[in-house]
């Protein structure tokens, strides 16, 4: 106990350093973030272990951070735990042992109110137990970009932050954000409709890719590539990647995006 204690000072003596160092404001009280596709591919890999890194680093606080992973997978919260501790390998045990016991699990629909209920109940549980008088909600879309719309629509019926108590809600949509500009407008525009655009925050982790960063470099610091690189010279960009397994259950997002023979 006194080995974890010293590590959650040093990782809270770590985050106001750097908190004050970039002039951010501290805020404290409940934070619930709640990772919607919790079972699938993007999240056990990616999402869950990112948010052990901030763990690790002192910018999640065990006191004040609650993480709720949602899937339509029959899961307990042990079996959530088991799938992302795969993934978090060569990290300390203790720091993941503390990690895995912030995260609960709820098990529904994407598009029925019945699990967004539970849902609401479990965060709003623990923000009374909390006792602090705020209510700060995270929704993390680790989804396919064709359920954004029904999700979206039963977080803002069913989870809003309650305006009784100091907080926000915000959510974070991730994946390329439709097929094309009309679907992506198409997805802005239902988006909008239901949430403010300082609550929505959109993520394409493949405009971070090394690889399109560095055509874009290419292009633009080159002279002799610039004035040919346009839309009447360039009739189409494929960005081909491999991996050493298989689409493990992605299939039906892979369906929907590139060409089909």
């Amino acid at each position: 106990m006194a080995g974890t204690d010293s590590s959650a000072s040093s990782r809270q003596s770590s985050f106001n350093s750097l908190a004050k160092d970039l002039e951010l404001p501290l805020e404290q009280g409940c934070l619930t973030i709640v990772v919607l596709g919790a079972s699938g591919d993007l999240a056990k890999k990616k999402t869950f272990p990112a948010l052990y890194h901030l763990f690790e680093q002192g910018f999640l606080q065990s006191g004040e951070v609650h993480i709720v992973g949602y899937a339509r997978t029959n899961l307990s919260d042990d079996g959530l735990r088991g799938r992302i501790r795969a993934y978090l390998k060569g990290a300390s045990e203790e720091h993941v042992s503390e990690f895995l016991q912030l995260i609960k699990y709820v098990s529904g629909s994407y598009d029925s109110g019945e699990g967004f209920e539970k849902l609401n109940k479990e965060i709003s549980d623990y923000e009374m137990s909390n006792n602090s008088g705020s209510s700060r909600r995270l929704f993390y879309l680790a989804l396919p970009p064709s359920v954004y719309p029904s999700v979206c629509k039963m977080i803002r019926t069913y989870c809003m932050s309650p305006t009784s108590r100091f907080g926000w809600t915000r959510v974070i949509v991730e994946k390329p954000f439709g097929r094309d500009l009309d679907s992506a407008e198409e997805l802005s525009s239902q988006l909008g409709e239901l949430f403010e655009e300082d609550q929505l925050y959109r993520i394409d982790h493949y405009l971070g890719k090394e690889l399109v960063q560095n055509l874009l470099v290419l292009r633009f610091a080159n002279r002799l590539f610039l004035p040919l690189w346009n839309r009447d010279n360039v009739d189409n960009i494929q960005i081909v990647f491999r991996e050493d397994f298989g689409t493990d259950g992605r299939g039906g997002y892979f369906d929907q995006y590139g060409n089909h023979p």
